[in-house]
């Protein structure tokens, strides 16, 4: 969420796609005994639709950032925008600081999901490639569940203090916004149980005697855990929503697939204990009575609770923007600067300008308002080509594809009520898992 992080991001993409694309030298030994010869990948690139949708909206952002129809002014603490000669036929956007938020972050935000989604298209050409890079995002996912448990145990969420020195926030495990936590960690339990759907559907196929998916479905478990206590209630929802699609297919699927073998005792044995293990720690160590009064809060008051009421006005106040400016939008990073002539319109949530909401609390309606007509066409399009490619594919029953996808979907549910998008980690990650599911329902069937 901060323009340094912003830029790191966008580095090691790039770097990611350079080393993507560097030649690879097959020797004989390596194929056989065959012609040695030289795999160059460009070609794969160029063909990939999701590459040139990328570019179209990178240039759709930056025509609007250099293209501004209104320019910010401070005063102290006051602040206004002041109409400026532009191409009124062309996409256009706010002129703000960079520090602020502007269609320049915005333009590294999208370029550094652009160039990690290419490059994991490209350089992903192995099952195996692509377990280790969800097995390193469920890694990443298990420590930073570790550090919340951290934060709870010890009431202390200033931790880990080198990053409070760049963020002056507290944090929810490395995030300053407690609902983008629990959405990303939704995410990471679906990368888990992908994993362990896999590993339990190869066991079977090899009619192999053990396979390590119990310990990784007790990771997706421990990340679980994990969305709850970020006090998240949106997430919990959409996670809940998302295992009983999962559960559902994943029964379904059982009819397709062979009968399992024998499992390993001692495995069985280690996993339910260190699942007794958690249990019994969360219980002793962790105060659930703020999970509990959050959830009896929502249940009782429902849509006069404030949260909730706030952002049903909220929304309100964006279907009006959207109205407004559906074909051309304001410009990416722009809702935020322009939102308050909306708000003003609903006194309950403007409180004399005293409240800045920098989203709506919607991604289905923010970004059509700051990308206009040409970035939802480009989204649009997208959008269809993947799900032409799935379809393709026959991706119904595949042990990988199918976790991921509806591990991605369950984000989108979330849009609908909140802004997780918005929230570079999460945008980054949803782009290249469903990357990876395309590229393994690419390499293999199963």
């Amino acid at each position: 969420m901060h323009p340094w992080s912003q830029a790191v991001s966008l580095v090691m993409a790039g770097g990611a796609l350079w080393a993507a694309l560097a030649p690879r030298d097959f020797t004989r030994d390596m194929i056989g005994g065959a012609d040695p010869f030289r795999l160059i990948l460009w070609p794969k690139l160029l063909r990939f639709p999701i590459f040139w949708g990328g570019a179209a909206m990178l240039l759709l952002v930056l025509v609007q950032a250099l293209n501004p129809t209104w320019r910010f002014h401070q005063y102290g603490n006051s602040w206004w925008l002041m109409s400026v000669n532009a191409v009124r036929w062309l996409p256009s956007s706010v002129s703000v600081p960079f520090e602020r938020f502007n269609a320049w972050r915005q333009l590294i935000i999208y370029a550094g999901c652009w160039l990690a989604c290419s490059a994991a298209w490209v350089g992903l050409t192995r099952r195996r490639s692509i377990r280790i890079l969800i097995g390193v995002l469920v890694g990443n996912a298990l420590l930073l569940c570790a550090l919340l448990a951290f934060q709870r145990v010890t009431g202390d969420h200033r931790v880990p203090w080198p990053l409070i020195a760049l963020t002056d926030k507290n944090l929810m495990a490395s995030f300053i916004y407690t609902n983008h936590a629990g959405a990303y960690l939704d995410l990471m339990a679906f990368a888990a149980i992908a994993l362990a759907t896999w590993h339990l559907d190869h066991g079977r196929r090899a009619l192999a005697k053990s396979t390590p998916a119990g310990v990784i479905a007790l990771a997706a478990l421990f990340i679980i855990g994990g969305v709850f206590f970020t006090m998240s209630r949106g997430a919990t929802l959409v996670l809940a929503i998302a295992l009983g699609i999962y559960g559902a297919w994943f029964l379904l699927r059982g009819r397709y697939g062979p009968k399992a073998p024998g499992s390993n005792a001692a495995v069985t044995k280690v996993v339910v204990l260190l699942l007794f293990f958690f249990v019994v720690v969360a219980f002793r160590y962790i105060d659930f009575s703020e999970i509990y009064g959050r959830w009896n809060s929502m249940l009782v008051e429902r849509a006069s609770e404030p949260d909730v009421h706030s952002r049903v006005l909220a929304r309100h106040a964006a279907g009006e923007m959207l109205g407004d400016h559906w074909l051309m939008g304001v410009g990416a990073g722009g809702f935020r600067h322009l939102f308050p002539d909306y708000v003003r319109n609903y006194p309950e949530i403007y409180e004399g300008g005293t409240v800045f909401w920098e989203h709506a609390h919607c991604d289905w309606l923010e970004i059509p308002i700051e990308l206009g007509l040409v970035g939802d066409l480009i989204i649009l399009a997208g959008a269809g080509w993947w799900l032409s490619w799935f379809v393709r594919k026959r991706v119904l029953w595949h042990p990988m594809a199918v976790p991921l996808l509806i591990g991605c979907v369950q984000t989108l549910i979330h849009a609908c009520f909140d802004f997780p998008f918005q929230c570079p980690a999460i945008l980054a990650t949803w782009c290249v898992l469903v990357t990876v599911a395309g590229r393994w329902a690419d390499i293999s069937e199963t």
